[in-house]
């Protein structure tokens, strides 16, 4: 972490590869930690609960509307932070995700960032 040294980091987004989070104890100290690709269901948020600031949310990760928003309640029962994210998704999803964003506390939502447009 060295290599961080007078860079400002606002937080770590899923920052060691799925299975192998419990390293990450030392760096809550310092930074901010938000997990994403291990956060995929309730079993997740009880396994990762304590070694978090908190999670990334996206609609179609956990199958819609209804998961997402029962998940959200039990991340926030835990004092969790939660971010709405979305990967380059159908428009529709999109546009469900901007609806219920302000149910969350960060929002990544525009991935116009993401995405190199060609000469095509």
């Amino acid at each position: 972490m060295e290599i961080f040294d007078g860079v400002n980091i606002i937080a770590l987004e899923q920052p060691l590869p799925v299975g192998s989070e419990f390293v990450v104890k030392d760096l809550l100290i310092k930074y901010p930690v938000f997990w994403d690709e291990s956060f995929k269901g309730i079993q997740d948020i009880m396994r990762l609960k304590d070694i978090s600031t908190g999670l990334v949310f996206e609609i179609t990760k956990f199958g819609g509307l209804l998961r997402t928003s029962e998940y959200l309640k039990v991340a926030e029962s835990f004092g969790l932070e939660t971010m709405i994210s979305s990967r380059i998704e159908h428009p529709i999803t999109l546009r469900w995700a901007k609806k219920i964003m302000k149910s969350f506390d960060y929002i990544d939502l525009d991935y116009e960032h993401y995405i190199e447009k060609t000469s095509k």
